[in-house]
């Protein structure tokens, strides 16, 4: 058996000798959920990050959405409570069990590096002016851009005011200058939203050229809708 097929086998266990198979009343059943789920079932933090995820229940009337959690995987993901923490990079899941039911469900989280860049590493760089829209609306002030090449941080976002709007300069930096080498090299952007506690893949790719993508006065577009 699988270290994670163990692990609900015995959370399982353990939630019905506690809880018990309870004889209750009429009113308080019909106030029992029926479902626990979590939308979206794959979050997003980064590490040292502490955060909160509350399941979904079903039907509207459950008074009692108190859950039990558990780490399948504690050396990635700890637990404070009913706080969650990010400890390492790396994938880990976390089980929330019904107090009311010994109902399951589990969540996959993705703990990621913090989007921050060491530009010293990289020789080269370039500019890239972009006007950021999420749905239809401006970012949110926690809301991070990043552009990537692959896995790797290569750029993030800071807001800049131009008049009226506030645009998002993007230092991309390369460790290639000569045009024969950024042919190979295309850099994606990604948004990440603390809030939902989702990263979204900008539709938009470019290549390195070393030189400036969009201008103050007319910023290339990053559109996620």
């Amino acid at each position: 058996m699988m270290r994670h097929e163990l692990s609900y086998t015995l959370l399982a266990a353990v939630l019905l000798t506690s809880c018990g198979l309870l004889d209750v009343e009429p009113d308080t059943e019909a106030r029992r959920p029926t479902q626990m789920y979590f939308t979206p079932d794959t979050v997003y933090v980064m590490v040292g990050d502490s955060f909160v995820v509350q399941p979904h229940f079903a039907p509207d009337s459950v008074n009692n959405k108190s859950v039990y959690w558990v780490s399948l995987d504690p050396d990635i993901i700890g637990l404070e409570r009913d706080t969650l923490v990010a400890i390492q990079e790396g994938w880990g899941r976390v089980v929330a069990a019904s107090m009311a039911t010994a109902m399951l469900d589990t969540l996959d989280v993705c703990v990621m590096e913090p989007w921050t860049l060491l530009s010293n590493v990289y020789p080269y760089e370039m500019v890239v002016y972009a006007d950021v829209s999420v749905y239809g609306q401006p970012p949110r002030e926690d809301m991070l851009v990043a552009a990537f090449v692959g896995d790797v941080i290569r750029g993030v976002g800071q807001p800049v005011r131009v008049g009226p709007k506030t645009l998002h300069r993007i230092r991309i930096y390369n460790d290639a200058e000569m045009p024969l080498d950024y042919a190979e090299v295309s850099f994606a952007f990604w948004l990440y939203d603390p809030q939902s506690l989702q990263r979204i893949r900008f539709p938009l790719v470019i290549p390195y050229t070393g030189e400036t993508y969009g201008t103050p006065s007319e910023p290339l577009e990053l559109k996620i809708e």
